[in-house]
């Protein structure tokens, strides 16, 4: 008769553990929103896509000296990095029209700004390599856009935190 009271004593102890668990879910889960902080979430990961795909779109200014040259002179390359620099350029205000975070969202936001300051910084680069013509000015550029690549995945975390879509 002992070993079923200690079978019931081991399935009563996990029946605790796991209440614990559903407990803990429940208390960690993210808080209602409101339509306007459900708004900003949207806008805020809309605008984290169309930074990452930008990213991608970026790296047609090589990954070394010799890849950076070919760019400059490759206008399907040059096309496809003045779109992607365009917005790198305007990066803070287009993060300002995302609108007014919640003070939960104030990390993301944060987050965006850090990653915005690079990518200007890239684009002034950009500009620079491109009215020159000098791929270690290119090459910087894409080296800079590398840089706001933490910052941007911080974001995209810390929004999939508060239970905003990742894209």
């Amino acid at each position: 008769m002992v070993a079923p009271a200690r079978g019931a004593l081991i399935l009563a102890a996990a029946a605790a553990l796991l209440l614990a668990g559903c407990t803990t879910s429940v208390a960690s889960a993210p808080a209602a929103r409101s339509p306007s902080e459900r708004q900003w979430l949207s806008n805020a990961d809309s605008f984290i896509g169309t930074l990452d795909s930008d990213i991608l779109m970026s790296a047609a200014g090589g990954a070394n000296l010799a890849s950076a040259r070919r760019a400059l002179h490759d206008s399907s390359a040059i096309y496809t990095m003045l779109v992607a620099y365009e917005l790198f350029g305007d990066c803070g205000h287009a993060l300002a029209n995302v609108g007014v975070p919640s003070a939960r969202a104030a990390p993301v936001t944060r987050s965006l700004s850090s990653a915005c300051a690079r990518l200007e910084e890239a684009s002034a680069l950009f500009q620079e390599a491109m009215s020159r013509r000098e791929a270690p000015r290119l090459l910087a550029a894409t080296r800079m856009v590398l840089r706001a690549v933490p910052f941007l995945s911080a974001a995209s975390a810390e929004l999939a935190a508060l239970g905003g879509a990742t894209h």
